[in-house]
């Protein structure tokens, strides 16, 4: 899944010409919508309660904040190419995420 949040960056920031911090968030924002609806369909199962929508929201904004730090940071305080933060995105944000959802938001 996010080899997709990854390739719809790159696909914002070479075709539309958005700064790379702009195009990880539109992806990011993308993302979360269809990582709410797959994981709660395949990965966790249950009933849909609006705690749980609340809690997903939640996490995904602290993953979205962490996100946009580390895509910032990257790209406009170490001078690396945004390909670079999107690889170190990719690794940190799926494990804090999967592990808030399972332990707070479909626990």
């Amino acid at each position: 899944m996010y080899a997709h949040l990854f390739s719809i960056n790159v696909y914002i920031c070479r075709i539309f010409h958005q700064q790379p911090v702009i195009g990880a968030s539109i992806s990011f924002i993308i993302m979360t919508l269809f990582s709410y609806l797959l994981n709660k369909k395949y990965t966790f199962g249950g009933k849909y309660s609006h705690q749980q929508l609340l809690r997903f929201l939640v996490v995904s904004i602290i993953g979205f904040t962490l996100n946009f730090v580390i895509i910032f940071t990257v790209v406009n305080v170490l001078s690396f190419h945004y390909a670079i933060g999107e690889i170190v995105t990719i690794l940190v944000i799926p494990l804090i995420n999967f592990t808030l959802n399972n332990i707070w938001t479909f626990k």
